[in-house]
């Protein structure tokens, strides 16, 4: 008699790409680890990302429940329009969490797992099945700074701590901030994908040489003008990588789309990353150790916690924000080529981790 499979419901945040990155590495490792368990993921995270980080496509419900930050692109974000949409989100919270308790019942979820929306919280509380958020911190300390200067926040960030007061359990990530609005925070190890294939296997893949200086340059977008891409293309003996969804039209560049290499792989085999700091790209970099030039992401708390562990953990430069957007990273770059490589010192593990975790809270008892 085939054995039935049990359903988590797995919310993923829209903002940025490192909160999906890190879920699917949880879910890639909790397919192996528990098979009978069927993941359906909550989220509107493109088709092609979740097929790259997992090889195929679960069971994806699409829908959006939370904001982060609206962004103008990969560093700059509209406040008054993330305003806006929490403003939204707030005066629907009841009828979301009665759709979501209606959604949870009819697909007999088990387990409701957030990274790291607030709301899924408060319905898995009213279904009677435990929760469990994943998160190097929580919205209400992201909001909190805007809060101090702008008081229509406050309403926000109560509504966003009641929910995460409902959280059964919260695995808090390193490089975090404060996460005490979840009752009950256990911490694990850092959630990185891991290089599958050697730097040289790599580069030779993508044509290029064990000598060729190469930079990847990670951003969701990036908008340049013209004497900006002019200042790039007159860089010499610098390769320049990128992938989509980012457009990057400089001559030279080499876009990775369709390369059977996967973006650890790519970064483990570059010389260096250029980068705004997020956690999904630090995490990579920390994993394979490759170094990181950073430049500014305007006024977010977490900026600061992932910088302070990229100075201390890997080889790194600072590039301003009026030099990054002219297009002057010749400087930078060669600073960053003369310097010693760094090795990290941390655990890479906590894909594992979670994934046991999610498997323990299953068993009755626990």
């Amino acid at each position: 008699m085939k054995k039935e499979k049990s359903a988590i419901a797995y919310y993923i945040t829209p903002h940025g790409f490192g909160h999906a990155v890190r879920s699917l590495e949880v879910l890639r490792v909790l397919a192996d680890l528990a098979p009978g368990i069927e993941p359906i993921i909550v989220s509107d995270i493109p088709d092609a990302l979740v097929e790259q980080n997992l090889g195929s496509l679960p069971r994806i419900r699409r829908l959006r429940l939370d904001v982060g930050l609206y962004q103008h692109d990969s560093i700059r974000f509209d406040l008054e329009k993330s305003l806006d949409l929490l403003s939204r989100l707030n005066a629907e919270s009841e009828q979301i969490i009665a759709r979501e308790v209606e959604f949870i019942r009819r697909e007999g979820i088990k387990v409701v797992i957030s990274d790291i929306a607030w709301l899924p919280f408060e319905a898995a509380y009213r279904c009677g099945i435990p929760s469990i958020g994943i998160g190097n911190f929580t919205w209400d300390w992201i909001y909190d700074v805007y809060a101090a200067k702008d008081p229509r926040w406050a309403p926000i960030i109560s509504t966003i701590r009641r929910g995460y007061q409902k959280c059964s359990l919260f695995l808090r990530l390193p490089m975090h901030g404060d996460c005490s609005a979840c009752p009950r925070v256990e911490d694990v190890p850092l959630v990185a994908r891991k290089a599958k294939k050697s730097r040289s296997l790599v580069r030779s893949i993508l044509g290029l040489t064990s000598t060729d200086k190469v930079i990847l340059v990670s951003f969701v977008s990036l908008d340049l003008k013209e004497s900006a891409v002019g200042n790039l293309e007159n860089m010499d003996g610098i390769v320049l990588l990128y992938k989509s969804p980012m457009k990057f039209d400089v001559a030279g560049a080499i876009c990775l789309d369709g390369a059977p290499v996967s973006f650890a792989d790519v970064v483990g085999a570059s010389d260096a990353v250029l980068t705004k700091p997020g956690y999904g790209i630090v995490s990579d970099c920390l994993a394979q150790g490759t170094p990181i030039i950073y430049t500014e992401r305007g006024q977010l708390s977490e900026y600061d916690v992932l910088v302070e562990t990229i100075n201390r953990e890997l080889t790194s430069v600072f590039i301003d924000s009026k030099n990054f957007r002219a297009g002057n990273w010749a400087p930078s770059i060669a600073q960053i080529l003369a310097m010693e490589r760094r090795a990290p010192d941390l655990r890479i593990d906590g894909a594992d981790v979670c994934a046991a975790r999610i498997v323990s809270i299953r068993k009755p008892g626990s």
